[in-house]
């Protein structure tokens, strides 16, 4: 493709010329609305705009949701569908439409404690956290294109068994995840799963001194290495965050929670736009209602930033993420005006935590999962009003890409590479209104973001 053909297209996705707004967070609640068993929610970033846009009336949610690029959006429930054990779903943000795709059951596994990943080779990947040949949950593929449900493997007392979490796919193309007991210890296992050639293989064995019973999702930082935290164990007990390096099987623990600093983290970490980890525990801290910290990758510096508390939200059970204003978003699992969860926003630069609205069960509480911020079917977020021109070229590509801005202030614009789950897989500054990429990642599709002082863009690019 012509590097003008492209631009063309381009130009009409990220030309736009309106006031810079808030990030639009999206989150599921397990509870609520008319039927009682939990909805979508979405809320502006400076907590206006709070709207329940469905009403689950078939399972409850305990799942963050994943885009795929447009208007869909998939996700699992814990509940409901053909045997009333849990559904994959889609919802179409354009129409409101939602569809069960497959129904879960006790064969192909059943009771989903988290969501699915969208991999490289577009098709859904998850688990179960019961269910298969030995009811101790099971790995499985779905493919929307066709509908197929694959059963990849059925866990076990030896390779780990009631998976809690999620499954990530890695730089190296094979999925990996955890389990949060069984394995060599009973402590739950680091798993890898390779799509090309389907073999699963027990990576690490959790025990009681480095780290036990993982409940969140692993990630892989810029770095190359995977991270994740432990619920239990450590040199306290109170769990451990760890890295995994994915080329040796090699685990380190680089930080033991000692309950002052938070203990027993049910979630995830993720990257920010610097090199620290960021994270919350649901509990420990002050109040023993959790907290809010980062960690430099080496594990050296490690900061609480926020002891939560009842009264503006306690306990959560999902992750932080942070939206393309810079801010960090979540939710609490319990606290708040009804003691059903809150919204809330920490501010890393000012370093002040905000309640941005308290779950109630009109519209949705005691949410377990993450907030995403989607902007509906085009997936573009507000720049200023002064008309910006970005291209990117050429798409699709092998994965070097070059970035034009034709914009007078472009300096310090952050751009940030994610996978379409919106983990960030890279991040740098541009000096230059001409730059290039050598983007190292499986074939795929992948966002490219960039932020400005005015606001951001955001498009979809194609590594074949």
């Amino acid at each position: 493709m012509k590097k003008y053909t492209f631009l063309f297209l381009i130009y009409s996705a990220f030309s736009i010329s309106i006031n810079a707004q808030s990030p639009q967070l999206w989150g599921t609640m397990q509870v609520g609305g008319p039927f009682g068993i939990g909805t979508i929610t979405r809320i502006n970033g400076d907590g206006s705009g709070f709207e329940r846009i469905y009403s689950f009336s078939d399972g409850s949610p305990w799942c963050t949701l994943v885009p795929d690029g447009g208007s869909l959006l998939y996700g699992m429930t814990v509940s409901g569908g053909s045997h009333s054990v849990g559904n994959i779903f889609s919802y179409n943000s354009s129409n409101g439409a939602y569809n069960s795709l497959f129904s879960l059951d006790s064969a192909n596994g059943y009771y989903p404690h988290g969501t699915v990943l969208m991999a490289n080779d577009n098709k859904l990947y998850g688990m179960t956290s019961n269910g298969g040949a030995y009811n101790l949950g099971v790995l499985f593929s779905f493919d929307p294109s066709n509908s197929n449900f694959v059963k990849l493997h059925d866990f076990d007392n030896t390779t780990g068994q009631y998976p809690n979490g999620s499954v990530m796919q890695a730089l190296n193309g094979k999925l990996y995840g955890m389990t949060s007991t069984g394995g060599t210890n009973g402590g739950g296992i680091i798993f890898s799963y390779d799509i090309t050639n389907n073999v699963f293989s027990d990576v690490h064995d959790f025990d009681f001194a480095t780290g036990f019973t993982p409940f969140g999702n692993l990630i892989e930082a810029s770095n190359g290495l995977l991270y994740g935290m432990a619920f239990g164990g450590g040199t306290t007990g109170y769990g451990t965050i760890f890295s995994f390096d994915p080329a040796n099987n090699s685990y380190l623990v680089i930080h033991n929670f000692n309950g002052t600093d938070g203990s027993a983290p049910f979630a995830s970490l993720i990257q920010g736009d610097s090199e620290l980890l960021y994270g919350c525990t649901s509990q420990g801290g002050a109040n023993n209602d959790g907290t809010i910290f980062s960690i430099d990758v080496a594990g050296t510096t490690f900061t609480k930033l926020h002891d939560f508390d009842d009264a503006t939200g306690s306990k959560p059970w999902g992750s932080v993420m942070q939206a393309s204003d810079g801010n960090l978003y979540g939710l609490t699992a319990f606290g708040g005006a009804n003691n059903v969860g809150a919204i809330y926003s920490y501010n890393l630069t000012s370093n002040i935590y905000t309640n941005l609205h308290d779950c109630d069960f009109t519209d949705g509480g005691f949410p377990y999962a993450d907030l995403i911020e989607y902007n509906g079917t085009t997936g573009i977020s507000s720049v200023n009003n002064e008309t910006m021109k970005v291209f990117v070229y050429p798409n699709p590509s092998d994965g070097n890409i070059t970035i034009e801005i034709t914009k007078r202030n472009f300096q310090n614009a952050l751009v940030t590479i994610s996978d379409m789950i919106g983990k960030q897989l890279e991040t740098k500054t541009l000096s230059q209104a001409t730059t290039h990429f050598s983007l190292k990642y499986p074939r795929g599709e992948y966002l490219v973001s960039l932020k400005t002082e005015e606001g951001n863009v955001t498009t979809r690019i194609t590594i074949e």
